[in-house]
């Protein structure tokens, strides 16, 4: 929350492109008095930032409050925030003619309209109120809080109910031709890093060898070079046998891509290939060919069906007759991350404390995203989309390590944002009309938290604090002796020595904790509107359901009303 205020209400409020005048004729002095109205908003926003926190900070650090007065504020406090919520809850405000749960925000710009659940990723009232919300409110598509990565690898979660269906869109097709029987085009589920050769044409004979049916020995160079290897899926025995060795293998070789038959029947899998392959996994792959970058040739996962079918030519045609494959790769947005980004990106989980938050917490098998999941699964059941709309991780990781070098620019947002402060809290203590009680929300989801839930919550935030904690300790310690050793400071005793240092990790967390949440939040919420946009738009549609965590939920409805739907 606190940066909210510069990053989302201190911009010139902006206005979509149907409620823009345009500034040709007689209209050019009304676009001129629209932005100096945008120009004195901001300016009396300052004003008032500037006044609230000369007093905000007055009073706190300097005026010696009683202890019966701090009582009675605090008192005076909570009831008027609940009797605010209450009038928000009952009131006669504007809103839609669903009854949606108290989670949900509203917006609508003409026949335009986005309904907002913010969810707390590990609430499970959070799936039930996605739920509800596409059930009453009927969207034409549904977009969630996670990139194409994220949601390959929580498809792997139990909570997974039933498997979908890939849309045929999604899956390569790929052109079959043979002697004596009709060109076919069979549509393949893609390996992640198969983006690599978008655009690419691959052609070349289908090769299968029996001796060799999973393809995890040496190919024979004279049969594979040139053209596509046909194997089958996993191993007979159990054997280390992932998509991305296989593709070494039948490189090794020469061949131009790999095709793999299905172990079952049914149809493809949503998951991209490889894409959920555990880190321990890839370290298994790298130990074998000494390569921490992508698989060096494509590889697509055929049904079982199709499989067969093409291994039955294969067999009845060999040689020049063997069936021949010709396909274009296909473009694909899916985030693609070598093993050296996912080595890096590990440690930044671990060293911000992200990662000891969700790893703990999943060891009290506490699901995480559902909400996410169960959007998916509601929009699948109504037969509408479902989008990915947040960052990827390599952006996410990116932004933030730009967010925290102390530049002019940073060290004057952080700055900016504590100035906004006293606005932002009494913002958060009594959200406006028309925004999410962020709040309320974190209330009624804590309510339905199991005591497990709570137990795993509060040791994760226990031992994740502890990590960063550590971590400002170390930054504080170097700062003091740099500063003690420059003869900036000087020391006198362990206790001088201590104080130095505390206020050195002061100032740091009151640098960090902007950025971060410029970083984390501000940023992202930008980056998902924009993609919100984006995706209504290419499938032209009016009403839509877009499910974020609560931190994210009022900087994108703000954005919607200044900006449009």
């Amino acid at each position: 929350m606190l940066a909210e205020a510069p990053a989302q209400e201190l911009e010139l409020p902006l206005h979509s492109n149907q409620d823009m005048p345009s500034t040709s004729g007689d209209e050019e002095g009304r676009a001129k008095s629209i932005a100096e109205e945008c120009t004195a908003s901001r300016l009396r926003l300052i004003v008032v930032d500037i006044v609230a926190s000369v007093a905000f900070w007055y009073a706190l650090c300097f005026v010696n409050i009683p202890e019966w007065a701090g009582w009675t504020f605090l008192t005076c406090l909570v009831f008027t925030m609940t009797a605010w919520r209450v009038y928000r809850a009952y009131g006669a405000l504007d809103g839609p003619n669903e009854d949606v749960p108290y989670t949900c925000g509203y917006v609508r710009q003409g026949p335009r309209e986005m309904f907002l659940v913010a969810t707390i990723h590990i609430s499970p009232r959070a799936p039930r109120d996605v739920e509800e919300v596409i059930e009453k409110t009927r969207p034409d598509i549904a977009m969630i809080e996670l990139d194409e990565d994220r949601l390959n690898r929580m498809r792997d979660e139990p909570s997974q109910e039933a498997p979908l269906e890939p849309m045929p869109e999604d899956l390569q097709p790929i052109t079959i031709s043979g002697r004596g029987s009709e060109t076919t085009t069979f549509r393949a589920q893609r390996a992640s890093w198969n983006g690599e050769w978008a655009g690419e044409v691959l052609r070349g004979s289908v090769v299968y060898d029996e001796g060799n049916a999973h393809g995890l020995k040496a190919l024979d160079a004279a049969v594979a070079e040139g053209n596509l290897v046909l194997v089958e899926r996993g191993s007979s025995n159990g054997e280390f046998a992932p998509f991305a060795w296989k593709a070494f293998l039948a490189h090794q070789a020469g061949a131009e891509a790999v095709l793999v038959i299905n172990s079952f029947s049914g149809p493809l899998p949503m998951n991209r290939l490889g894409g959920d392959e555990s880190l321990k996994g890839s370290l298994q792959v790298f130990r074998r060919t000494w390569s921490c970058g992508f698989p060096p040739v494509p590889v697509m996962l055929l049904t079982r069906e199709d499989g067969e079918r093409l291994r039955t030519m294969c067999l009845e045609n060999r040689g020049r007759d063997a069936p021949a494959a010709e396909l274009q790769v296909m473009p694909d947005s899916f985030p693609r991350r070598t093993l050296r980004k996912r080595l890096c990106h590990g440690c930044a989980l671990i060293f911000s404390g992200i990662g000891i938050l969700y790893s703990i917490i999943q060891c009290f098998s506490v699901e995480v995203g559902g909400e996410f999941l169960m959007a998916e699964i509601a929009a699948h059941q109504r037969g509408i989309p479902c989008a990915c709309i947040d960052v990827d991780l390599d952006r996410f990781w990116a932004r933030l390590g730009a967010a925290l070098v102390p530049t002019p620019c940073n060290i004057f947002q952080s700055l900016w944002a504590w100035l906004a402060f006293p606005r932002v809290v009494f913002r958060f203590f009594f959200p406006p009309q028309g925004n999410i009680d962020v709040l309320g929300s974190m209330f009624l989801h804590g309510a339905s938290f199991p005591c497990r839930t709570w137990i795993a919550f509060v040791l994760a935030g226990f031992c994740a604090s502890r990590v960063t904690n550590l971590i400002l300790e170390l930054f504080g310690m170097a700062g003091e002796q740099a500063a003690e050793r420059s003869g900036a400071v000087t020391v006198h005793s362990k206790e001088d020595r201590d104080l130095v240092q505390a206020y050195i990790m002061l100032l740091i967390e009151m640098y960090m904790l902007p950025q971060i949440y410029s970083a984390v939040a501000d940023s992202r919420d930008e980056a998902m509107y924009q993609k919100m946009l984006a995706k209504r738009r290419s499938s032209n549609v009016n009403r839509c359901v877009v499910v974020v965590g609560a931190g994210h939920a009022n900087g994108i409805i703000q954005r919607a009303r200044e900006r449009g739907l």
